[in-house]
């Protein structure tokens, strides 16, 4: 019995041929995944971190024309001054008008686009990607010519007799900032929500008119959860932007329509005021995360609700 398992002993002792190759294998694939990462993790320290970290420097600092470069947090304290509030508050509501505005209209035209065009879809998809490579000034500076007191929303109006003199409020204002924001990001919102929409399954949707869900049930029921990738991946593609744009408010906001990214432009460029635009530049930072953790936070309880 003791010379049976003798040669099962020995075999258990002998090391298996090829092991320490798999771990020089493993070891080289570890390495060369670390040497593909380095490169684009480097690129973002260098570019995002590095001027981000320089940026919390100045926050605590003196940063001005007559100042020292003292540590201070009246950086902190200044951004709370009422202007900056009210500004920041300004800002706050016209990228979630615009915002709400975009899903309002990319949600239904992504639904178009991935179930009802058919052959069109490929052009169609072309068309919208296209429709973002004109210059963003050019863009901006057109609506000026379409919004304007003799612009051409004005003039037709006038035309058909609907009013009597041009409407003022549809320039210089809140509402010109929104549109702008919203025609300017239209693509980046519909694409992402088009690309969820494809995972869904057709008899998905078939199986909920079925059993009598109206456009809203579906939406809310089936549609929603099904894209819950799709709409974070909007929120953080293009409320951030929305929320530190400058260019739309200084070209067509007027002085009700200014939102904080112009304000902390001209902290910089034209009054040196370094450290404060630095602090309010992460306090545009932090309401930009806070809108992105709301996002996330209701995409997982849309999740949670197709589980149940």
């Amino acid at each position: 019995m003791s010379d049976a398992q003798t040669p099962a002993a020995d075999h258990a002792d002998t090391p298996v041929l090829g092991t320490g190759y798999a771990g020089k294998a493993r070891s080289r694939g570890s390495f060369s995944a670390f040497i593909y990462l380095a490169g684009p993790v480097g690129v973002l320290l260098l570019f995002f971190a590095g001027p981000l970290g320089i940026l919390a420097l100045y926050s605590f600092q003196e940063r001005s024309r007559t100042g020292d470069g003292s540590w201070t947090i009246s950086n902190y304290v200044n951004a709370l001054r009422p202007q900056y509030v009210e500004t920041a508050l300004n800002t706050l509501v016209i990228a979630v008008l615009s915002m709400v505005l975009l899903l309002v209209i990319a949600y239904p035209l992504a639904y178009l686009l991935a179930f009802k065009v058919g052959r069109w879809e490929v052009p169609l998809l072309l068309a919208l990607a296209l429709s973002d490579e004109l210059n963003p000034l050019i863009r901006i500076y057109a609506w000026r010519t379409v919004l304007g007191r003799n612009g051409l929303v004005n003039t037709v109006l006038t035309q058909l007799r609907l009013i009597d003199q041009p409407l003022d409020w549809l320039i210089f204002t809140k509402f010109a900032v929104v549109v702008v924001l919203t025609a300017s990001w239209l693509p980046y919102a519909v694409i992402p929500l088009y690309a969820a929409m494809k995972t869904i399954d057709r008899r998905v949707l078939e199986a909920a008119r079925d059993l009598g869900a109206g456009w809203w049930t579906t939406f809310r029921s089936v549609v929603f959860p099904l894209t819950a990738a799709g709409f974070l991946a909007t929120i953080v593609i293009v409320f951030i932007p929305i929320i530190s744009d400058f260019a739309a408010p200084a070209l067509v906001g007027g002085t009700s329509g200014r939102m904080l990214a112009s304000v902390t432009e001209d902290l910089f460029l034209g009054r040196g005021e370094w450290g404060i635009g630095s602090a309010l530049t992460f306090v545009l930072l932090a309401a930009s995360g806070l809108v992105v953790w709301f996002s996330y936070k209701l995409t997982d309880l849309s999740r949670l609700a197709t589980h149940r």
